[in-house]
């Protein structure tokens, strides 16, 4: 008896042993992504518990410096070793998806049970070229209407609402506008050239402002993906007019807002204290909660001449290489990473962007932290657009622009001058991407 119920013991082993050498090896993929050190910290272990639970698939973390994922991906790319599956802005995907570098997700039974229509209206355009997808966004963040109440206060005016005007955001801001002796820009001995608290963060600075245009009822693209720009048109010029009278009249806005040539330190003026109200995007809600420092609070973007709000999306998304060896492996990742669930938990709940999916999206909301009027969040989701253009020339495009752009909000150029040089410099290097 012993001796049989060792023999079966033994074949019971050998079978498994058996099964689990016929078990194929989890595929060992990379993931690329640039993030905060806010960001990557929640986004770590929320990983790590995800390559847990699924036992096809190993995955490597290949984090890059914010600002550094094109110029890297660009070089790996270039050398055949894209990473499995890379996170990309939607800004940048059209130069990797028209070089064939991702995978067409179009069609592929993997994403026969995705649901397309839960994510918010418009965030897949800058993944998708030919009438394909090529990428699945993971978040889409409106900018909004951030103020310091602690400024608001001692100006003694009310808080920015959802009813606001962008007159009514003048009028504030020229009331917010302080130089270094604590006087306005209404004030006797007021002196411009040493502001040191502007009402607004910014001003009319580069081509993807189109919202600010659009707020005036004018629009400078000409066609759907705005590689055709009108920027002369006579309500584009008056939009802008308005904006540069904002910087050179009521000095209560900024030419050059990021460098850190007018404030004294690069980045953007409200999150350094400099000024008193302005866009930004969602993104900013982690990182002011994060830091402290500021009493703020947010409103809707401001009701333009049309009565109607513009604000812009800033995407992400995840790509799957075209040259994975894992290409089933690498699509079950991005398909995981973009789940409702973990969207939730990785970007929503801890306030560092909104989800891209309808159904995690709420998760953004959370009253036991600043701000208040959180469901600003998901109203301006509803009509916010994403950056056009995003065509692969779009960065060259910027570059070639910005100081234009400058030299007009300065008063280097008068305002139709500049649109129009501006017009020319866009024309041209957005010409190829017409032709794709």
């Amino acid at each position: 008896m012993r001796s049989l119920l060792r023999s079966v013991v033994v074949m019971w082993l050998a079978l498994a042993c058996l099964a689990l050498a016929q078990q194929p090896a989890p595929a060992r993929l990379t993931l690329m992504v640039a993030m905060t050190p806010q960001e990557l910290a929640t986004f770590r272990p929320a990983l790590e518990a995800l390559d847990a639970a699924h036992p096809e698939f190993e995955v490597e973390l290949e984090p890059v410096p914010q600002g550094a994922l094109p110029e890297r991906a660009n070089a790996r790319l270039a050398a055949g070793t894209l990473p499995d599956v890379v996170r990309v802005e939607g800004l940048s995907a059209q130069q990797w998806i028209r070089r064939g570098a991702f995978l067409e997700l179009t069609g592929r039974p993997e994403l026969a049970a995705l649901d397309l229509d839960d994510y918010l209206p418009g965030v897949l355009a800058p993944f998708s070229w030919q009438g394909a997808l090529w990428a699945l966004p993971d978040t889409a963040s409106p900018d909004l209407l951030y103020f310091n109440k602690a400024m608001f206060d001692a100006a003694g005016l009310d808080y920015p609402t959802d009813a606001w005007t962008y007159e009514d955001m003048r009028r504030a801001a020229v009331l917010l506008t302080r130089d270094a002796n604590g006087n306005g820009p209404t004030d006797p001995g007021f002196d411009p050239e040493r502001v040191t608290q502007w009402g607004w963060n910014g001003s009319l600075t580069h081509f993807w402002q189109r919202h600010l245009v659009r707020a005036f009822g004018a629009d400078w693209c000409a066609d759907e993906l705005c590689t055709t720009f009108d920027a002369t048109d006579p309500g584009v010029v008056a939009a802008a007019q308005w904006w540069a009278d904002l910087v050179q009249e009521d000095h209560a806005g900024l030419y050059d807002p990021y460098s850190g040539a007018q404030v004294g330190v690069p980045g953007d003026p409200f999150q350094a204290g400099a000024a008193a109200m302005g866009y930004n995007g969602f993104f900013i809600v982690g990182q002011l909660n994060d830091v402290g420092g500021i009493d703020y609070g947010i409103a809707q973007p401001l009701l333009g001449v049309d009565g109607q709000r513009h604000t812009p999306l800033s995407t992400n998304g995840y790509a799957v290489s075209a040259t994975s060896q894992h290409p089933e492996a690498a699509l079950a990742l991005a398909l995981a990473l973009t789940e409702p669930g973990f969207l939730a938990a990785t970007w929503g709940r801890p306030g560092h962007a909104v989800p891209a999916r309808r159904s995690a999206a709420p998760s953004v909301l959370d009253p036991g932290r600043a701000p208040e009027n959180q469901e600003a969040i998901l109203a301006a989701m509803e009509y916010g657009e994403v950056f056009h253009p995003f065509t692969p020339a779009a960065f060259e495009a910027y570059a070639l622009s910005a100081d234009l752009f400058t030299r007009m909000m300065r008063g280097d150029l008068p305002v139709p001058e500049a649109l129009a040089q501006i017009e020319r410099v866009l024309n041209d290097a957005l010409a190829a991407d017409r032709q794709r």
